[in-house]
């Protein structure tokens, strides 16, 4: 047996309750080389890309020994969940490179989003140098792991597992889909250049609030603070900013709490539930990010992924805002495009996306002036503005995944029904019996155990009937 070596890194913070590692597993039956899974969440890596401490050494040291590397991770607010990025921003920083080795995805999701979600993936993968050989999406669940269309995710499982096996074998390394980009614009520790304003300050002569949410600490970030005090400036309204590095807010751990309780109250006991609070009591809110492995800056991306009950239950309604993205050359515009689709889904209306590095400076200003005036007219007079196609997509998927979960997911049940979110009835019979079943603990764990039973007899089903006419991996798992 050759010594080369699969590494599984697996972000998701349920860990070993995840169906993202569920789904691997199944993968790695199919392996001709053996393999071993890290648990980067396990780590606790720091938010610091510049720190370089014993777990992150130790995760370096597999991904520089293995010949292919697979990112294991549930879809967390379109990428990847914050505790992988922190890992990300590391190797990035430090310019590590695997030039030479081979890549690819397991990937759990509601399936919205997907595509941009696995395409940031091959993005991030080409950058680190690695050949990037394909990926797997399927839809899944801590209670069950991958749910719906489950032989054509085991197939797709198998494929990319034969897929492996052979660019192993002969040493085949993809072409490049993306051209490089300068390292210093994948990293935090770059910050764009700030920018004067030319214009006197506005009188403050309205009585709304817009608050601002930033992730980098001003004092640092010069890019940030000039955008910051263009808004404080060229407002008439009240303006509060929050700097994320400053506040205690700490990753979201996927507990499903916010979705299993009817309140929809996040359960870790932070900073965050004041901040959200704080969003649903202002008139406008403005997103600063800066970008980070080809996304936003951990400090801002960490809140955000806090925010998933809001974006179940866009409970933001009738606010306006919009989004700024810095230090990020080339790769602002999709960072710009993400920051966007995520304040839309809270149910803010948001009527701008800015990028700053591909503008002049002075145009650059002007333009964050003319919407800070345009926010401050649309408070004022209620714009309407007709929701985009993939927000369109996403309110809808969500909304029917509360209408066919709706025994699990009570929180989102409850809004959707208040706020008359279903286009149709949402469905009865069986479905309402389990809501009401599901009320009890004893019956929801029983009810959860049989339905594990049932779908991992089904599996095993499957694959003695797929083993009638081909085999297993030769591959053996390495323990950790």
């Amino acid at each position: 047996m050759t010594t080369k070596k699969v590494l599984f890194l697996c972000g998701s913070p349920r860990r070993k309750g995840s169906a993202s590692l569920y789904t691997a597993k199944y993968l790695a039956r199919f392996l001709d080389y053996d393999y071993e899974f890290v648990d980067v969440a396990k780590a606790k890596l720091s938010t610091d890309p510049s720190e370089t401490e014993p777990p992150f050494l130790r995760i370096l040291e597999r991904m520089q020994t293995a010949d292919a590397t697979v990112w294991t991770f549930g879809a967390w607010v379109l990428f990847v969940p914050v505790q992988m990025q922190y890992l990300l921003d590391k190797l990035f920083a430090h310019g590590h490179d695997f030039s030479g080795k081979i890549a690819a995805a397991v990937m759990t999701s509601v399936h919205a989003h997907d595509d941009f979600i696995l395409d940031r993936m091959r993005f991030v993968s080409e950058q680190l140098g690695f050949g990037y050989i394909g990926d797997v999406s399927a839809e899944g669940n801590p209670f069950f792991g991958y749910t719906e269309d489950e032989e054509v995710t085991e197939d797709s499982c198998r494929i990319l597992a034969g897929q492996l096996n052979r660019t192993l074998a002969d040493g085949y390394v993809p072409a490049r889909h993306y051209p490089p980009v300068e390292r210093k614009y994948l990293t935090s520790t770059y910050r764009g250049p700030g920018f004067s304003m030319d214009e006197p300050p506005v009188t403050k002569t309205n009585d709304k609030t817009i608050l601002i949410v930033t992730g980098n600490r001003l004092s640092e970030d010069s890019a940030n603070a000039s955008v910051i005090e263009s808004i404080r400036r060229y407002s008439r309204n009240s303006v509060e900013v929050i700097e994320l590095q400053d506040r205690h807010i700490g990753p979201c751990v996927g507990c499903y709490l916010c979705d299993f309780n009817v309140d929809g109250i996040c359960v870790r006991k932070d900073e965050y539930e004041a901040i959200k609070r704080h969003l649903h009591q202002v008139d406008g809110i403005v997103f600063v990010g800066t970008c980070s492995s080809g996304m936003v800056d951990c400090h801002l991306k960490a809140f955000l992924d806090r925010c998933w009950g809001i974006y179940h239950r866009p409970s933001l309604k009738g606010k306006y805002g919009f989004v700024i993205a810095t230090g990020g050359g080339p790769l602002e515009a999709e960072a710009a495009r993400y920051l966007r689709v995520v304040l839309t889904m809270t149910g803010t209306r948001c009527i701008a996306a800015l990028t700053q590095s591909a503008a002049d400076a002075h145009d650059f200003a002007t333009t964050v002036r003319r919407v800070v005036e345009d926010l401050d007219r649309a408070l004022d007079e209620k714009w309407q503005i007709a929701d985009r196609f993939e927000i369109r997509g996403v309110t809808r998927t969500f909304r029917d995944l509360v209408a066919a979960t709706g025994m699990m997911l009570r929180a989102d049940y409850r809004f959707y029904k208040e706020h008359r979110m279903f286009d149709t009835p949402s469905p009865g019979g069986v479905n309402a019996l389990m809501r009401l079943l599901f009320k009890s603990k004893k019956m929801e764990k029983w009810l959860i155990a049989m339905q594990q039973a049932r779908i991992a007899k089904a599996r095993e089903e499957r694959l003695t009937a797929y083993l009638q006419r081909c085999r297993l991996g030769e591959g053996e798992e390495i323990p950790c």
